[in-house]
C-alpha cells in the first residue's frame, strides 16, 4: 500500500494539451523536413500519442495540414502590425520589406509553407496563397493611390521585391546568390541595406515627379508654353 502511495502520479493530458502537443510536434517536424516530407507516423510519435488519438481528430495528414496552415493565413497581416511607421510613408514602405525578410531569415513554418506552395498545387496551398494575396490588396491599393500618375508601377516593383525576398530565402540552402550568403549575418545585412536603399530610391523618384508637377503648373500659370516646360523638365 505504501509503495502504491509513493509511486509518482502519471500526468494525464487533457484534450487541449494533446492538441497543443500535436501542433508543437508538427511545427518542429515541418521546420526540419518540410510539409511534403513529413509522415503522419513521425507526427504521432513526436506528439507522443496513439494513432487512434490522431485519427479521431483528422481523417488523414492532408486534413490536418488544411487545419494547421490556417494559423498562418494572417501571417503577412501579422508582419504589418509590427511596422512602427505610417504604412504609406517611406519608412513604413521600407520597414515592411525588412520585416518580411526578418520573418523568413530563420527556419520557419512560413518558409516551408512557401516552399510547399511552389512545389505542390492542392486545395490547401492554393487557398493559403490566395488568402495572402487577398490580405495584401488593401495595402496595394494604398500605394497605388500614393503613386498614381507618377509613372511608377509601385505594385509591380513591390511584387518583384517581395518575390526576390521569398526566393533568396528559399534558395539559401542550395547556394549563394550573386556571392551573397543569406546564412551569414553579413549576407543578411547586405540584403537589409539593399531593401532600404531601394525604398529610398523609389520614394525619391516619387518626390522628384511631384516637384516637377508643381514646377510645371507654376510655369504654365506664368505663361510658359507646354513645349518649353517639357524641354526644361525632361
Amino acid at each position: 500500500m505504501a509503495e502504491e502511495e509513493n509511486k509518482p502520479k502519471r500526468y494525464r493530458r487533457t484534450n487541449v494539451d494533446i492538441q497543443a502537443d500535436i501542433i508543437k510536434a508538427a511545427e518542429s517536424l515541418i521546420k526540419k523536413k518540410g510539409f511534403a516530407s513529413m509522415l503522419v507516423t513521425e507526427l504521432i510519435k513526436k506528439a507522443r500519442i496513439e494513432p487512434l488519438v490522431f485519427y479521431n481528430r483528422y481523417d488523414n495528414l492532408r486534413e490536418f495540414y488544411d487545419e494547421f496552415v490556417k494559423r498562418y493565413d494572417y501571417w503577412f497581416k501579422d508582419v504589418l502590425t509590427g511596422v512602427q511607421f505610417p504604412t504609406d510613408s517611406e519608412l513604413g514602405y521600407i520597414s515592411i520589406f525588412k520585416d518580411v525578410q526578418k520573418a523568413l531569415q530563420d527556419k520557419s513554418v512560413m518558409l516551408e509553407l512557401l516552399r510547399w506552395e511552389i512545389a505542390e498545387g492542392n486545395e490547401t496551398t492554393v487557398r493559403t496563397a490566395m488568402l495572402r494575396e487577398m490580405h495584401t490588396l488593401p495595402l496595394v491599393n494604398i500605394y497605388e493611390e500614393k503613386f498614381k500618375d507618377t509613372g511608377i508601377d509601385i505594385s509591380a516593383i513591390s511584387s518583384l521585391i517581395i518575390g526576390g525576398i521569398y526566393y533568396l530565402n528559399l534558395h539559401r540552402e542550395r547556394s549563394k546568390f550573386s556571392d551573397i550568403d543569406l546564412n551569414t549575418e553579413q549576407g543578411r545585412k547586405r540584403i537589409e541595406n539593399a531593401l532600404e536603399g531601394l525604398g529610398h530610391m523609389i520614394f525619391h523618384n516619387h518626390e522628384v515627379n511631384n516637384y516637377k508637377k508643381v514646377v510645371a503648373k507654376r510655369m504654365k500659370e506664368n505663361g510658359v508654353s507646354d513645349e518649353i516646360i517639357k524641354k526644361c523638365l525632361d
